[in-house]
């Protein structure tokens, strides 16, 4: 596959086939050769479905088939969706603070896809351009997106007018989109409301899970309920702060971290949600 990466098909390929899997990401080139010698050029790939993608061109890996339709609707400059027209075919998309944020990212991913959801993590450097698009595009293609708020990954949406930053421009395609946003508190603080854009305020009272890593498995499983439905997620903080106990666990004022709880004994048999990883109300 190394191999067909690397070859140049500027002979055999007029329509430019390669260049076009090339602006996906360089992984796509191993897709060249086999689509080229079964006679699918470039105008062609561009009418088929995900089901002609996976049949027909041999795609297996979905995320890859979502990605080149993506890539689809931006070599056409197709830019506009509709929520009602949308296809939500993606279960999770993770974001995450590329400084501090991607090793929880990584390990979400890995949990989440043993329990048979899909789930899209960029880990690739962002580039300029239909790239980026097609990142956006995965967001508003996804049912879920777990936003990983490790510390200080919003310091640089505060005064970010202009969406500049690409936390801010995620979480406001999630907000836009409608997906079911759940995030994932590690150490982090949450900045004040009016400190952020108008575009991502609204995540400041959304309901979470507090991550903790001695009981990741009980996160994971909080996380999976959030996905299926069973937590209520959404804009629900507000409710508890306001309700909240003055100096006690389950107070929220803006001063708290999400702190890693290191386990005191290891062989602790409880993995309650209300002593781990609950960010909001204790479990009714």
């Amino acid at each position: 596959s190394s191999l067909r990466k690397r070859t140049d098909y500027s002979s055999v390929d007029s329509s430019g086939l390669n260049d076009f899997l090339q602006t996906l990401g360089p992984e796509y080139s191993v897709y060249t050769y086999e689509l080229l010698n079964s006679g699918i050029d470039k105008e062609t790939l561009l009418t088929f479905s995900d089901e002609q993608l996976l049949i027909d061109c041999g795609i297996t890996n979905k995320i890859h088939r979502i990605k080149i339709q993506h890539g689809v609707k931006m070599s056409r400059e197709d830019f506009s969706y509709s929520e009602e027209s949308l296809e939500k075919n993606l279960d999770v998309f993770i974001s995450y603070r590329r400084s501090n944020g991607s090793q929880l990212a990584s390990l979400l991913k890995v949990h989440l896809e043993l329990r048979d959801y899909t789930v899209f993590l960029d880990v690739v450097g962002l580039e300029a351009g239909k790239f980026d698009n097609n990142l956006l595009q995965s967001i508003r293609s996804s049912k879920n997106f777990i936003l990983v708020c490790t510390a200080g990954a919003m310091d640089r949406c505060e005064g970010d007018i202009d969406q500049k930053d690409w936390i801010h421009k995620e979480i406001a395609c999630a907000l836009n989109s409608q997906c079911n946003i759940i995030p994932v508190f590690d150490n982090f603080v949450m900045p004040e409301s009016e400190k952020l854009p108008e575009t991502m305020r609204p995540i400041t009272s959304y309901n979470g899970v507090r991550w903790i890593h001695d009981y990741q498995e009980a996160c994971i499983d909080k996380i999976d309920r959030f996905i299926r439905g069973e937590v209520s997620g959404g804009p629900m903080m507000d409710r508890f702060l306001a309700s909240s106990i003055t100096g006690s666990q389950s107070s929220y004022g803006r001063q708290n971290t999400y702190q890693r709880t290191i386990s005191q004994d290891s062989n602790a048999n409880s993995t309650r949600s209300d002593d781990t990883f609950t960010n909001g109300p204790k479990e009714q």
